[in-house]
């Protein structure tokens, strides 16, 4: 069946907004991380406790910062996916994604389930799935 032209055309809407929110936040959050940088090389900043707050953010920005990047790779992947027509399309077993699940995740490449199989650690034996990388 497909998407029709006007689905399509709502979800692209929707990817190119989550695509321009996370450019726009990892930008955002460069700028405080160079200043704070900055403060801590010109020695602004000296007390230990400071350092262990700011150390402290600066992992959690980091590990918010690699969640939105891999976000962003989904996204862009799923822009691909419709611009050479295999949006929509469970890039493992070749089924229609159903559109309520785009709807609620636009960047979706697998139906439900096939990511529930993929995120699944172990094979039926029990013994780790070395397979998927």
């Amino acid at each position: 069946m497909g998407l029709s032209k006007e689905k399509q055309s709502f979800l692209k809407n929707e990817l190119l907004e989550m695509k321009n929110s996370i450019e726009n936040r990892t930008s955002s959050v460069e700028g405080e991380m160079s200043e704070a940088r900055g403060d801590i090389a010109r020695g602004t900043d000296n007390h230990i406790a400071e350092t262990a707050s700011e150390y402290e953010d600066r992992v959690k920005t980091q590990t918010i910062d690699e969640a939105d990047q891999e976000r962003l790779n989904e996204i862009n992947e799923a822009l691909t996916r419709m611009e050479d027509g295999t949006y929509g399309i469970c890039i493992d077993t070749g089924k229609e994604i159903p559109y309520e699940r785009l709807e609620a995740l636009p960047y979706a490449k697998r139906t439900t389930e096939a990511q529930t199989k993929a995120e699944e650690p172990y094979t039926d034996s029990g013994e780790e799935d070395r397979s998927n990388g």
